[in-house]
């Protein structure tokens, strides 16, 4: 957990992907690396978890997805748009957006960090304690392969999301 605070939407909206809004997490980052972690979360002015640096984050308690809304001082992530309203209603998933408290995160079943950068990056602990049996959680990982299908072309569904790159052809020379 990082002892930085998210930015606030008022000072600089974190909707917006610009230069300045990634000085935040860099920090953050920086904090986490010295303290011996790979990443950190951090929490909002108001005291509830906002976000990671460049992703956004979700837990799992007692079978539940749960997220921070839109209001948490969190960017709107594309890939977080695309779990909630593709990947976590045809598996049939409940989620619910809502504040999380810092000591929810310690009682988490799973936890993972989504983003463009992150794919879907589990987190198997926060502040040193395990999440769960300390091991990628079975909703994380389903969740990651259904993702990844979708985004990958093997889920057919938006053909739109991809463009094709093709290898280009080898002519012999002499």
């Amino acid at each position: 957990m990082s002892s930085w605070t998210r930015t606030n939407d008022n000072a600089i909206p974190i909707r917006l992907k610009s230069g300045s809004n990634y000085q935040n997490g860099r920090l953050a980052t920086l904090q986490a690396k010295a303290d011996g972690y790979d990443s950190p979360i951090l929490l909002n002015r108001s005291g509830t978890v906002a976000e990671g640096t460049g992703a956004t984050f979700f837990m799992v308690r007692r079978g539940v997805l749960l997220t921070p809304p839109l209001t948490a001082d969190i960017l709107e992530s594309i890939t977080r748009t695309t779990l909630l309203q593709d990947v976590i209603p045809d598996l049939g998933l409940e989620v619910q957006e809502r504040d999380i408290a810092r000591t929810e995160l310690y009682v988490a079943d799973e936890a993972f960090f989504c983003g463009s950068g992150y794919e879907i990056t589990p987190i198997v602990s926060i502040d040193r304690f395990p999440l769960g049996n300390g091991e990628v959680g079975p909703m994380t990982k389903k969740l990651s392969r259904a993702y990844m299908d979708l985004v990958r072309g093997i889920d057919k569904r938006h053909p739109e999301w991809r463009t094709p790159v093709y290898k280009p052809m080898q002519v012999a020379t002499r």
